[in-house]
């Protein structure tokens, strides 16, 4: 059998850039290390993802290679998201899909959907729709079965939001060493209510 990840790279052989009603999510580059740092180094979201400690300027640049790494290897990734306005589109977060890897060694084919937004972007339905659009990239695009994700129970926006992009609860599951709740998407509960357009970006 051949495995999950070869046979997305087999498909898949450009990054794409996804465009939504009110969003751009492209593939990152190396020009986004200042704005994955700040990201980072927001406390709404170092509380969120972390435990409230901002990353160094090193730190955020191993992350932001590990995401380019990501579409390298597996074929898809996270996307920088954009919001359009007039003039230039204003940085919200990223959003993408991510192999579990080393945080689940009992099932390492899981595809997990991420996502990470500012504090101003927060509460404006920014992360849902970016979340549909990588869903929806998963299924379509990918032809992926299931897309998972992992959401502190003290994450209330996170849980609230999750039923938006069609993740339906399962149970709580330890990952990562902590006990999260644990979800599931399949093409059957995907919420496709916005334009989705998608176009390739050569690697």
């Amino acid at each position: 059998m051949v495995p999950l990840f070869d046979k997305c790279l087999e498909k898949d052989l450009f990054m794409h850039i996804l465009e939504t009603t009110r969003l751009i999510l492209r593939p990152p580059s190396h020009g986004d290390e200042l704005l994955l740092h700040g990201l980072h180094s927001d406390p709404f979201v170092a509380n969120a993802i972390g435990d409230g400690a901002c990353p160094t300027r090193e730190q955020s640049k191993a992350a932001l290679l590990r995401f380019m790494n990501d579409w390298q290897h597996n074929g898809f990734g996270f996307w920088m998201v954009f919001v359009k306005s007039e003039g230039r589109s204003k940085f919200a977060g990223y959003c993408g899909l991510a192999c579990s890897g080393q945080n689940l060694p009992e099932d390492p084919n899981n595809v997990e959907l991420v996502y990470c937004v500012h504090l101003a972007a927060s509460g404006k339905g920014i992360a849902p729709e970016a979340g549909r659009a990588a869903i929806r990239f998963a299924f379509e695009y990918l032809a992926l079965e299931q897309v998972t994700a992992f959401i502190r129970r003290t994450n209330t926006r996170s849980l609230r939001a999750a039923p938006k992009v069609g993740l339906c609860y399962i149970r709580d599951r330890i990952y990562n060493n902590m006990m999260m709740g644990y979800f599931e998407a399949a093409p059957v509960t995907v919420v496709k209510t916005e334009v989705l357009r998608v176009s390739p970006c050569a690697k």
